[in-house]
């Protein structure tokens, strides 16, 4: 088998598609085959991948518009068998020169792990270097609790393990239409082991017409969102539905302070319980990483819904449920 393979799927990317492709032929590992699945564009796409002489260049055109994740299926199935490892990447993004090498360096050094992803920048301009930002959960205990909030990954940093992705027939879910990524990160930790790097490797575009951020596509996100988030709580023997998870996560619309109440015992006992049952294999700054994120979770659903901050009971049903927090330190970040 050969070592890596970058797929790169494109669809009426061209604004971006060549840095994009000169990033990962600027890679300091050089021994990788860039295929470039092109879905059908209407722009330029054709005429910049063809113009690359580089042999390790390949285009390949979808006979009809599929979308993001048949496209990256149809991708997986011709590569999966005749090479080790396999990377995704945008068409829209950026690698730094040296990502390919410091994941297939920690692939090679973590034999356990089978989805490997790195730190990136969030970014409208592409070509501002940042020297901080906010970082992704990197130990796969603290990842799998991570992405019952977040899909903990940058979708175009990851690298996989191809015989683990071969062994369980591991493939995007074609029926889910704006979060593909999520939900195979699921299925995939259900099963092996991940990590992320501490290096920040990529660039990511922020795009407002982007799939998950059209607002066309907006609603539908949440929608699949809570669907996939509600199955995943089960994992944790705690029974969240979707419409719970939707309500709680994303919903805006204002609620009474008795339906809040209810709902916040519901939400912080199951936070309880998954800090108490899924905390345990986590290092100390984990621990208080998490604690503190669900704290910012219950404040959010407080502040979306217009229930007031003044009332005592609210507060008191507050201070008494939380469990997964020093009480001390929960009054004073409530007040904050």
């Amino acid at each position: 088998m050969k070592k890596l393979a970058v797929l790169l799927p494109s669809y009426n990317a061209a604004a971006y598609l060549k840095e994009s492709i000169d990033s990962i032929l600027n890679q300091t590992f050089s021994e990788f085959d860039l295929y470039v699945y092109d879905d059908c564009s209407t722009d330029d796409t054709a005429e910049i991948v063809l113009g690359y002489t580089d042999p390790r260049v390949f285009y390949k055109k979808n006979e009809s518009n599929l979308g993001i994740s048949k496209t990256l299926n149809k991708g997986l199935e011709a590569l999966l068998p005749h090479y080790q490892y396999i990377a995704r990447m945008d068409a829209d993004d950026w690698s730094y020169p040296e990502r390919f090498i410091k994941q297939l360096e920690y692939l090679e050094e973590n034999k356990e792990i089978v989805l490997c992803g790195t730190q990136g920048y969030w970014l409208k301009d592409i070509n501002q270097n940042p020297i901080s930002g906010w970082r992704y959960p990197k130990r796969h205990e603290y990842i799998r609790l991570c992405l019952l909030f977040g899909a903990s990954f940058g979708h175009s940093s990851v690298m996989i393990r191809t015989v683990f992705f071969n062994k369980y027939n591991l493939r995007y879910s074609e029926s889910v239409a704006t979060c593909e990524d999520w939900e195979l990160w699921i299925r995939v930790l259900q099963l092996g082991k991940s990590g992320n790097l501490s290096d920040f490797l990529m660039k990511y575009r922020v795009l407002n017409n982007s799939n998950h951020r059209s607002i066309d596509n907006q609603q539908q996100h949440k929608i699949e969102k809570s669907k996939i988030i509600s199955n995943y709580w089960s994992n944790f023997a705690i029974v969240l539905s979707p419409k719970q998870v939707f309500d709680f996560y994303y919903n805006e619309n204002q609620i009474s302070k008795t339906e809040f109440v209810a709902n916040c015992i519901i939400f912080i006992r199951s936070f309880n319980q998954l800090y108490k049952t899924g905390s345990v294999d986590l290092d100390k700054n984990e621990k208080r990483t998490l604690a503190y994120m669900l704290a910012r979770k219950i404040l959010n659903y407080w502040k979306r819904t217009g229930v007031s901050r003044k009332n005592p009971m609210i507060w008191f049903v507050l201070v008494i449920e939380v469990r997964f927090l020093n009480r001390i330190k929960w009054i004073k970040y409530v007040i904050r």
